[in-house]
């Protein structure tokens, strides 16, 4: 009985316990709700909190109607996140998909959250017109290469404060003149600004050699400075490229060309050839004042040295005629020169070597007609010099005269029907154009190492056997 009392009094504790206890947490649950609910909000400067609020603040874990707004997909990875209109207890909400966006995935890199938005942002920025700088289009050829200043400036191209600095950087020795032509003011046949000019002096090979002189005009007429020969001054151009012109078309374009009348008085200490004069009426003279400026004319100790170097050949003989005790006839040479020099008088893809009297002074000369193509005209691709010897090479020379001291592979032929070749004239401008090397041999081991064929091989003085005899 007493045990009995005891159980139904623990039961009716135990009862009441637990019934003051779900008493006491619904009056604290209700205390706290009412204290949310009276305390203010507060604003924090300059951020949107009410947005920010996780919604389980706001109700969401009591499954009350809360609206949907917008939440960062955690889900989708760091470059793949996105912001979703939705309810979500678990993450900051948003009140716009771009609010979410820049709060959740401000620095972004591959631009997926803002690319969603409706009107999202574009790549290029907004700014209209040109870039202040040009670079380089290389996505033209060489030739029609030029500079824009296009938007937006390729990564890693390199840039120029102007135009023309871009096209002197990038596009220097195009022969095309592509990128100089399409600048605002294009350099002219005659430029008047070294903006448009070399840095050093070239004869004008394009003209007849009696009326041509020297430029600096850029582009060049030809592909790299190594092509022609060059000079620091338009003076030493005239001097060593068109020394002793008649025309004096090479002095005449100087800045302060030569004049007449120079003021010096009394016969000169030397003498020179009279050019002013026909070549069967010249003389040599030592008047002043001297027709030339300094080094326009080659000068000579005496006058009988003036007319052997300058007037050699003249069969009027009317320069020896003028000396102090002239010979009593004419010389009676007759026929061409012992030695051969370049006819500047053609262009000089139709250049060739003559021995016509009288040589014109300061022309250089050779010993044969076969020495002046190869000194004076060597690279000429026409080949025009070379035949007009009385045996010129052929296809297959035999003559080592013909031949360089270096082989080169034959690009013209197909790779399985070419070999090497050391013959003149060369098929390209000059030797730096193509691989070349000093024997047949390392020739078509360098630019034939495994021709199947064999042919290039072949052609050695001893090619190799398919039965070597070794043992």
């Amino acid at each position: 009985m007493k045990v009995a009392s005891i159980a139904l009094f623990t039961s009716l504790t135990a009862s009441a316990d637990a019934i003051g206890f779900r008493d006491l947490v619904e009056k604290v649950t209700h205390r706290h709700t009412e204290s949310a609910a009276a305390e203010p909000a507060t604003a924090i400067e300059g951020v949107d909190q009410e947005n920010r609020e996780l919604q389980n603040q706001s109700g969401c874990w009591n499954n009350q109607n809360v609206a949907a707004s917008w939440h960062p997909v955690y889900s989708a990875g760091w470059a793949s996140g996105f912001c979703r209109e939705t309810v979500d207890c678990n993450s900051p909400s948003y009140s716009s998909e771009l609010a979410c966006c820049k709060a959740a995935y401000a620095g972004q890199m591959s631009g997926t959250c803002l690319m969603n938005l409706p009107s999202p942002p574009t790549m290029s920025p907004t700014q209209t017109g040109g870039l202040d700088v040009y670079y380089p289009d290389y996505g033209k050829a060489w030739p029609m290469g030029s500079c824009t200043n296009t938007r937006p400036l390729p990564t890693g191209r390199p840039n120029y404060s102007t135009m023309l600095a871009c096209c002197k950087a990038a596009y220097g020795g195009q022969i095309s003149g592509k990128c100089l032509s399409e600048l605002p003011s294009p350099p002219t046949g005659s430029p008047t600004t070294s903006a448009f000019e070399a840095a050093f002096w070239y004869p004008d090979y394009d003209t007849a050699w009696s009326i041509a002189g020297c430029s600096n005009k850029l582009p060049l007429p030809f592909n790299n400075p190594n092509d022609r020969p060059n000079y620091g001054t338009q003076v030493a151009c005239c001097k060593a490229a068109y020394a002793g012109q008649l025309s004096g078309a090479c002095l005449s374009e100087l800045p302060s060309p030569p004049t007449t009348s120079p003021t010096g008085t009394g016969g000169a200490g030397f003498w020179y050839p009279d050019y002013d004069t026909s070549w069967s009426d010249a003389t040599c003279l030592n008047t002043r004042p001297l027709p030339f400026g300094t080094g326009g004319r080659p000068t000579y100790s005496s006058m009988l040295a003036c007319c052997k170097g300058a007037y050699r050949g003249q069969t009027s003989g009317y320069c020896l005629g003028q000396l102090p005790s002239p010979p009593t006839m004419s010389p009676t040479v007759s026929g061409g020169l012992d030695v051969f020099y370049p006819d500047y008088s053609q262009q000089w893809s139709a250049g060739l070597c003559i021995n016509t009297r009288p040589l014109p002074s300061g022309r250089p000369n050779y010993s044969t007609m076969l020495a002046c193509c190869k000194g004076a005209y060597a690279g000429q691709m026409s080949g025009y010099c070379l035949a007009q010897l009385p045996s010129p090479p052929t296809g297959a020379p035999t003559n080592s005269a013909f031949e360089t001291d270096f082989w080169y592979p034959e690009y013209e032929k197909t790779w399985s029907d070419a070999g090497c070749s050391n013959k003149l004239p060369l098929p390209f401008n000059n030797k730096a154009d193509r691989p070349n090397y000093s024997s047949q041999l390392a020739c078509c081991k360098g630019a034939y190492g495994g021709q199947t064929s064999g042919n290039c091989l072949s052609q050695l003085p001893n090619p190799p056997t398919m039965t070597p005899t070794g043992s």
